[in-house]
């Protein structure tokens, strides 16, 4: 190291001590080592002492001995301010250079510090580390702001050999603890009981697009810095170039990280394969070790859905929405490389963003541990509001870069949640059960707004709400209806869009003290143009084109248009009704409460040819959730109905477990009008198809009309305490234009006997050209 600059050059000899102040004659040796300008310091090896002299020195001639001691004196005095010197570059570059894999560095001390403390604590109970382990470890609260005040308590119990509790609480708050077993009754790497696996499990659909499924050690060091958009792409990159969120202790566990896809895995949640490095010299193997890997992985994964995207200053925290189980037979296996093989087991925005997995943990072949419900979640800072007026417009953007006033976050509580978080403080003046809510799970179909509502409870006409939704890559319902859009899609991700623009506004704050539900009641729309909506975000635009308050209700219609980009490919208008349940319970039907049977069971004489069908034994034209006609009890009229063109009758039962009450809404359930619209939609296919107008491979290339314009209304509901469902539609024409196929129909929905729905001028075409035999 060169010499300060401003001090003098030191002679070899400068004089004696006493001149330093130090009492002796003995002389000044250079007290800073000589060293070129550039050199890096370095600890030398230890100086070699001079071979002893065969010459005793003469008595009185110290010339020699004092040159000795003078160059062993300067060797010494180097080497040791070398290696002062040396430390100190060292401690200055940690304490310059920020590290976010440690705890101290974020503000938060990390989950395994909890755990540490509380295996600590067991170990000083039962005067050993364990071999082995089956515990279940339950999180109370949300990480400590400091690991001072930490305490933990273990249990030795008499529940049987190696049986323990032990519980971590921080200034008298708990924490987390845990229960299980020891030593040889823990031996046991059992799978914990099954879960049951849904016939339709959600499909959560990711805040961001990315094509990255391999993380490697580079990328990890990114994501640990809080550098999400350097490696799955800009869109993740949050407002103000905030850093994403890593954990307490990054990501220095793992590997390299492979992502399966986001309906992969045993509950087709996702499915990832995650490697950990191998142990470094003072690292203890353990469970603790282990559990915060499987952390770091569904971390990641957070990561890579955008969960982060949808707060404020996120920080990541143990799952407390369900206990872990931990089962390890051996733990000295636990030292080398491991492969944790991580199902998914849910995906949610509601209470916060988290991901909860189950994980296998293999050492080679052989699996070592399982891990049983972990999982992460992300909060907000403490004291922080994630309200749509106080985050949202310095939060959630849109992928062209505009602010939201509500996000994904927000729709999620609306749907299922708090809905102060959706509306904001008056949004919990209500202590009723049943509001206003959009639908839930796959069924939503809206996912922001970015236009800020007038003050509630203000409703100007004329004023038009933006929101957005973004159509899945893998969406169910193109999926189930042979890769199509049905008019389910349209109706839905529409009328959704105007019902939550209206209780934005305010409408659904409505008579507080009161349950207070909402019901789509008419409308009309036209699809302008057929698109392929596949992965693309379309834009809704609501316009209020009235509002009318009446006892125990409020009405609004809307007028709305779908758009991708600049270019509307859907229009309507449509009625929404906020009813309190005295003023719902009212309806009455489509015919003022008579009960007036289906278009066949009116016939009397002469009675028509009738061909039973059975619907379940051949074709149909959904399947899976889209799949209306299965359990029907179908009747063909070849040449019936109010047009002589042709009819059919389906009856089926109602089931109180059919897919769309879960979801359609929470605390109200009832079957949505798309659902039913839909049904006479595959009707209409279904008579082609068994008139011999259409083949099997037909069933699917028909699709709604651009240009013909859906109306409907619905004046009553199909919930599921109900019995039965008829359906009937009635065959307008049957044409061919420009080598296509083009049909009408008219249909009406009855449930026991009371007649819900009616819908006009449904229209289908082939999509296949019959000149040249392509599908368009």
């Amino acid at each position: 190291m060169p010499k300060p600059r401003d001090f003098p050059d030191f002679p070899e000899q400068a004089g004696t001590m006493d001149e330093l102040g130090f009492d002796g004659p003995h002389f000044v040796t250079p007290w800073w080592p000589e060293a070129e300008q550039g050199d890096v310091p370095t600890v030398p090896p230890a100086p070699q002492l001079p071979p002893p002299r065969a010459t005793p020195c003469r008595p009185g001639d110290t010339t020699h001995l004092t040159d000795e001691i003078a160059h062993l004196a300067r060797t010494a005095h180097r080497v040791t301010l070398q290696a002062h010197q040396a430390l100190g570059e060292w401690i200055l570059e940690g304490t310059s250079r920020p590290s976010p894999t440690r705890a101290e560095d974020n503000g938060l001390p990390g989950p395994l510090a909890v755990l540490e403390a509380g295996e600590a604590a067991l170990a000083q109970a039962t005067g050993h580390g364990p071999a082995s382990i089956r515990t279940t470890l339950t999180w109370h609260h949300d990480l400590p702001p400091h690991t001072t005040g930490l305490r933990a308590r273990a249990t030795v119990s008499g529940n049987g050999p190696g049986a323990h509790t032990w519980a971590v609480h921080h200034e008298g708050r708990l924490i987390a603890e845990a229960e299980g077993t020891t030593g040889c009754a823990a031996e046991d790497a059992s799978p914990w009981p099954g879960r049951a696996l849904p016939e339709y499990p959600r499909r959560f659909r990711p805040l961001a697009r990315t094509t990255r499924h391999r993380i490697d050690a580079s990328d990890l060091a990114l994501l640990a810095a809080g550098r999400a958009d350097e490696v799955f792409g800009p869109s993740f990159r949050l407002p103000g170039d905030r850093p994403a969120p890593a954990g307490a202790e990054g990501f220095r566990f793992l590997d390299e990280v492979t992502f399966s896809g986001l309906r992969a895995g045993r509950y087709r949640q996702g499915h990832l394969t995650a490697t950990t490095r191998p142990a470094r010299p003072g690292d203890r193997a353990g469970w603790a070790s282990l559990l915060e890997a499987a952390w770091q992985a569904l971390q990641l994964h957070s990561l890579r859905l955008g969960l982060h995207l949808c707060l404020p200053a996120p920080r990541f925290h143990p799952w407390d929405g369900e206990a872990t189980g931990i089962a390890v037979p051996d733990i000295t296996r636990l030292g080398g490389p491991l492969t944790l093989e991580v199902d998914i087991v849910t995906v949610g925005l509601a209470p916060r963003p988290h991901v909860v997995a189950d994980v296998g943990v293999l050492d080679g072949p052989r699996l070592v541990a399982r891990l049983h419900g972990v999982g992460t979640v992300l909060r907000e800072e403490p004291g922080v509001s994630i309200g749509p007026r106080e985050a949202a417009h310095t939060l959630r953007h849109t992928t062209g870069g505009e602010p939201t006033y509500t996000h994904e976050l927000h729709l999620a509580h609306a749907a299922e949640g708090d809905l102060g978080v959706t509306y904001g403080p008056s949004g919990s003046i209500s202590s009723r059960r049943i509001r206003p809510r959009p639908p839930r799970g796959d069924m939503l179909m809206v996912d922001r707004m970015l236009t800020a509502p007038y003050r509630q409870g203000e409703y100007p006409t004329g004023v038009t709400y933006t929101t957005e939704y973004d159509v899945p890559d893998d969406a169910w319902y193109l999926e189930e209806n042979a890769g199509t859009a049905p008019h389910l899609l349209y109706l839905e991700t529409s009328i959704q869009a105007a019902a939550f623009a209206g209780a934005a506004t305010g409408a659904g704050l409505e008579y507080p003290r009161e349950n207070l539900t909402t019901r789509n009641l008419e409308g009309q729309a036209c699809l302008l143009r057929a698109v392929d909506l596949r992965g693309r975000t379309v834009r809704q635009h609501t316009t209020l084109l009235a509002h009318t308050p009446l006892p125990g209700a409020v009405l609004q219609r809307y007028g709305y248009e779908l758009t991708l980009g600049d270019d509307t490919f859907y229009r309507g208008q449509t009625v929404h009704g906020f009813f309190t349940e005295p003023t719902l319970a009212q309806q009455q039907g489509m015919d003022a409460g008579r009960l007036v049977p289906p278009w066949l069971h009116r016939r009397e004489t002469p009675r028509p040819i009738v061909r039973t069908l059975d619907l379940d034994s051949g074709p149909r034209p959904g399947r899976g959730r889209l799949d209306f006609l299965a359990g029907s009890a179908a009747e063909l009229v070849t040449d019936g109905g109010t047009h002589s063109a042709g009819y059919l009758l389906c009856t089926k039962p109602v089931h109180a477990d059919d897919w769309y009450f879960a979801q359609h809404f929470l605390h109200d359930p009832v079957m949505p009008g798309s659902c039913g619209v839909e049904m006479l939609c595959q009707m209409v296919k279904a008579f082609l198809f068994h008139t011999g107008v259409i083949t099997e491979s037909r069933l699917h290339t028909l699709t709604p009309r651009p240009g013909a314009e859906l109306r409907w209304t619905y004046r009553g509901q199909i919930l599921p305490q109900h019995r039965e469902v008829q359906a009937e539609v009635h065959l307008r024409d049957i044409r061919r234009e420009a080598g296509r196929l083009v049909v009408r129909a008219d249909g009406n929905v009855w449930r026991d006997g009371l007649r819900v729905y009616a819908v006009e001028n449904i229209a289908l075409q082939d999509d296949t050209d019959h000149r040249t035999g392509v599908t368009t």
